[in-house]
């Protein structure tokens, strides 16, 4: 049982991008169904995974942010139903009078009756997108965003550096939020509410900002956004490479999303693109002198969370072309679906995995120190025991 001791109980962090990629085939798969039972299923797998691979940091602690954005999307798409959404369905729910609006804006509908078909319309798709911000969510959460930048390629320094930077602000405003409310419990302040929101918000903004100076302070001194010399013909041979793998890229997620289009035409295209954006990015890269103190492995455990990443994204395109009618329901007339299709069922049983045969986060030495230190005090040692142990 080499193996299992090996990426089961071995503790390491797991290449940062090998999380996006299950987590945005995961969000790929989502976005292609409406199914409530899917989406209930790919909600759990992604919390399943988030919980048994998360760390103790401040982007694995945003997590609960992502899941209460989620919610705030699904009562915000009800809402907007509600207020000037297509009032569609047979069995009436209420009715509120509708507005009389000018001739300009005559296909605008203020109001109006709500059938209850429209309002399980509109939980589906916002369902299906809160789906895919959970999944991004928890790609946000089990990656560490400053290793997730040191891997990029150099070409991409200064597009990956204002990502990086804008996808790490959630968790670093959780984490100032979680330490100076801390503080001003510790100095007797027990205010709640919007009272006590009000007297941290500012705190909160000042030293996010301060955590982003840093961030930009320790990432110049790395040499990030210094460039090279290159020649004209490098310049443009890099360009024109990249252009050609952008439209194959976009030409071929295009067609794969689209059910009416042949896959052996999409494939190829996309492979294409994919090859010309590397090639591109290997040339450009050598025009960086950005430093790099050591290399993020990429082993065995990194190609098993992309492959089940991968898997449901793949599941749920071969069913939406075998099958569309059990991804995509017809609420009118309205019918729940019958079954979970078995192709996506065993893609996203798949995409568990991760959840327990992948590398877990090194401990926290300060932090067992910490417990243990607690744990004999509540046994009974004394200050002077806890001193000479």
């Amino acid at each position: 049982m080499r193996w299992f001791k090996r990426y089961v109980l071995s503790r390491r962090a797991v290449h940062p991008w090998a999380w996006w990629v299950w987590a945005l085939g995961i969000a790929g798969s989502a976005s292609m169904t409406n199914n409530p039972y899917i989406l209930a299923l790919t909600f759990a797998t992604l919390c399943f995974v988030v919980f048994n691979r998360r760390g103790a940091s401040p982007w694995a602690r945003a997590f609960p942010i992502y899941l209460m954005i989620a919610g705030w999307l699904v009562v915000y798409r009800l809402v907007m139903h509600i207020v000037v959404g297509a009032k569609i369905g047979t069995i009436e729910l209420f009715r509120i009078p509708p507005l009389q609006l000018p001739a300009w804006a005559a296909g605008i509908n203020v109001f109006g009756t709500v059938y209850l078909e429209g309002l399980i319309i509109a939980t589906t798709q916002g369902l299906t997108l809160g789906t895919m911000i959970v999944a991004v969510g928890a790609a946000n959460s089990l990656a560490d965003p400053k290793k997730l930048l040191k891997s990029l390629p150099g070409a991409l320094g200064e597009l990956a550096t204002a990502v990086i930077i804008g996808i790490s602000i959630a968790p670093q405003m959780a984490a100032s939020a979680i330490r100076i409310n801390r503080a001003r419990t510790l100095r007797g302040d027990e205010a709640k509410g919007v009272r006590g929101f009000a007297r941290i918000l500012m705190p909160v903004f000042q030293d996010t900002l301060d955590r982003s100076l840093d961030l930009a302070n320790s990432m110049d001194a790395r040499g990030y956004g210094r460039q090279a010399h290159a020649s004209k013909l490098e310049k443009r041979i890099t360009s024109v490479f990249a252009s050609l793998g952008i439209i194959g890229v976009t030409v071929g997620l295009f067609v794969v999303l689209d059910a009416s289009s042949p896959m052996f035409v999409a494939v190829p295209v996309f492979i294409t693109g994919v090859g010309f954006l590397n090639i591109s990015l290997v040339i450009a890269s050598r025009r960086k002198t950005s430093t790099t103190f050591d290399q993020l492995p990429w082993g065995a455990a990194e190609w098993l969370v992309c492959i089940t990443g991968i898997l449901p994204l793949l599941m749920a395109a071969l069913t939406r072309k075998i099958d569309p009618t059990s991804m995509i329901t017809t609420w009118v007339p309205l019918h729940m679906p019958d079954t979970v299709p078995l192709l996506v069922l065993s893609g996203l049983v798949v995409a568990t995995v991760p959840g327990f045969l992948t590398p877990r986060l090194p401990k926290n030495k300060v932090r067992v120190k910490r417990r243990k230190a607690k744990t004999r005090q509540a046994q009974g040692a004394g200050p002077e025991r806890l001193a000479v142990s």
